[in-house]
């Protein structure tokens, strides 16, 4: 059998001798088994800061390649840190019910059981969906203890905000809409319905990271790819990864 590391590896490769543009990728890299990044020292009761990391479609339950580096750093640098992973299908028809309700589970359930807790949710693709559906559903108490919201490949990514960012961490000024976002607006200007306060936007909590060919959270009516390389790539950039990373530790 392969082993994951020369499967990136390759894909690393691929991607680096790539020309810039439109770039399709592969499905299948979805379903690449993850590991479980959870220690029995991280599952005790009332921790400081809770990480939630809600999947992109096709994905197997576990943590999300695209956040699973940073993750495990901010797990390392960080005993008063727990993760886990929202539960829910992330099936290709997005269906993300159970997602977002697990979510908005998980925190006013720990507010009442740990008060002060702070919460940390990451999404990618649809997972960034399930994270701007639970933020709409939670009562401001419950905003209130979110800390950091990171989304990578949002497809419901509204230009003008000031999270958007590129791969380095440089305000994104581009004015293209996410692929869900755009399909919503009907092009029109009308702001996504899955669209975060202003106040939220100023707090410095989010940070929506999109490759500059990733056409799920920058549709591109040009690209005919069932699904681009650039939304496969956040977890194997490095660059990526750091911004992930010292974002976080910056709201700890």
């Amino acid at each position: 059998m392969v082993s994951l590391q020369i499967v990136l590896l390759a894909i690393l490769c691929a991607l680096a001798s790539a020309k810039r543009g439109c770039r399709c990728g592969d499905v299948s890299f979805l379903a690449i088994p993850r590991v479980n990044i959870t220690t029995p020292q991280q599952v005790k009761p009332c921790i400081p800061y809770k990480l939630l990391d809600a999947r992109g479609s096709g994905k197997p339950q576990s943590v999300s390649l695209m956040f699973q580096t940073a993750i495990e750093r901010l797990l390392a640098n960080n005993t008063d840190a727990a993760y886990q992973s929202i539960v829910y299908p992330a099936g290709f028809a997005q269906n993300t019910t159970s997602g977002v309700q697990n979510t908005v589970d998980l925190i006013n359930y720990g507010l009442k059981d740990c008060p002060g807790q702070k919460y940390f949710l990451f999404g990618y693709s649809q997972g960034a969906t399930v994270v701007l559906e639970a933020i709409k559903e939670l009562g401001d108490e419950a905003v209130a203890s979110v800390e950091s919201v990171v989304l990578v490949g949002n497809p419901y990514r509204i230009p003008g905000r000031r999270g958007n960012v590129d791969d380095y961490g440089r305000r994104d000024n581009r004015t293209v809409y996410g692929l869900f976002a755009e399909q919503e607006r009907g092009g029109h200007e009308s702001a996504s319905a899955l669209m975060y306060s202003d106040e939220f936007d100023r707090s410095g909590k989010v940070v929506d990271v999109c490759l500059e060919d990733d056409v799920v959270c920058a549709a591109d009516a040009g690209c005919d790819c069932q699904l681009a390389s650039d939304h496969l790539s956040y977890g194997l950039l490095l660059t990526v990864q750091d911004l992930i990373f010292d974002h976080v530790v910056s709201r700890f």
